[in-house]
């Protein structure tokens, strides 16, 4: 094998591999997206059930404890408390999630193409840009992530239960 055909090899071996990279960048990106979708569709989905518990009290309530509904049996006391800070501790998290976090894009400019003169030298400064981003995004989508993951099952569960005592008096 010749040095030129070396060269090509490894021009063929560094394009498929930024290739590779771009997909990856391009995957955790939407991912990213999604999360941040799921983030603001819980958000608003418990802002709005909050809404609905607390908003609104019946004409008849007289006391704190009957505009709040809760109830007058120790463990129903019990049952409320833990739910309403499972609701309120979820969507702290949310809104914690809600944080910019850093993203890292690839990019080149003309600039950096000066410094780099020939195309495989270009082909490995991207790859180490892509590289260098994808460290930082998965970072901070798994950060995004883990939140979300964190927050949902105590706002499903202490939204359920706050509906039902809401609902049937406790």
């Amino acid at each position: 094998m010749t040095a030129t055909e070396e060269r090509e090899e490894r021009i063929r071996s560094l394009e498929l591999a930024l290739e590779e990279q771009r997909r990856d960048h391009e995957v955790f990106a939407r991912l990213y997206e999604e999360a941040k979708t799921k983030n603001f569709t819980f958000l608003a989905a418990a802002l709005a059930l909050l809404g609905f518990l607390y908003g609104v009290t019946p004409d008849t309530a007289h006391t704190l404890a009957e505009k709040l509904f809760i109830p007058k049996e120790p463990y129903g006391v019990i049952i409320y408390f833990l739910s309403l800070a499972a609701f309120l501790g979820s969507i702290g998290a949310l809104l914690f999630a809600l944080k910019p976090l850093p993203w890292s894009t690839s990019y080149d400019n003309d600039q950096e193409e000066d410094l780099i003169k020939d195309y495989e030298g270009y082909l490995q400064y991207m790859k180490k840009c892509y590289l260098r981003a994808s460290h930082i995004n998965i970072k901070s989508y798994s950060k995004k992530q883990i939140m979300l993951n964190m927050s949902f099952i105590p706002l499903l569960v202490g939204g359920i239960l706050l509906l039902l005592l809401k609902t049937f008096g406790g």
